[in-house]
């Protein structure tokens, strides 16, 4: 319970707390939910078999983002918390996400273009919080934070985009 607080705290882009540690366990249940929220969210959009590979290939992405970040950053000791916090996070705006993306399916005509700029907004809202928890870590301004979050964004998403079409 206090892992999802914190999660949401970070959604709502909330001050990291002055300690803050995960175990391996709570690691591991982490990439388990990051990867079940991005199956769904991925099988609301393509052929679920399709979106297991491609929510696979979103938490390898991720984690090598994180990983490649820390270790030019000189901070790879924080590799499982950062890893932990990101994944955390995203899969929380995620689950909320799924209403929104099952309305996309179902919508059509002049609600078509509701649904997709609100789906468009929790992509932003996603992308936003990563570059907060990224901007906190590294005591830096928030355009900085929000250049690292477009790097996930462009590594992750069109990484795993790229990997399913190739």
């Amino acid at each position: 319970m206090e892992m999802a607080k914190l999660f949401l705290s970070q959604c709502f882009f909330r001050p990291l707390p002055q300690e803050w540690h995960f175990s391996d366990r709570a690691f591991e249940y982490t990439a388990v939910f990051y990867l079940l929220v991005f199956w769904v969210i991925q099988g609301l959009l393509v052929d679920p078999a399709e979106g297991s590979i491609a929510a696979a290939c979103e938490v390898i992405l991720t984690l090598a983002f994180t990983g490649v970040f820390l270790l030019i950053k000189d901070k790879t000791e924080i590799f499982f918390p950062l890893s932990t916090m990101v994944m955390g996070t995203v899969a929380t705006i995620g689950l909320l996400s799924i209403p929104i993306l099952v309305w996309l399916r179902l919508a059509s005509g002049s609600e078509l273009l509701a649904a997709f700029y609100t789906t468009l907004a929790f992509l932003l809202w996603g992308l936003m919080a990563v570059g907060n928890i990224f901007r906190q870590l590294l005591a830096k301004p928030p355009s900085y934070g929000f250049g690292v979050a477009c790097a996930y964004a462009l590594e992750t998403y069109v990484g795993t985009l790229f990997l399913l079409v190739v």
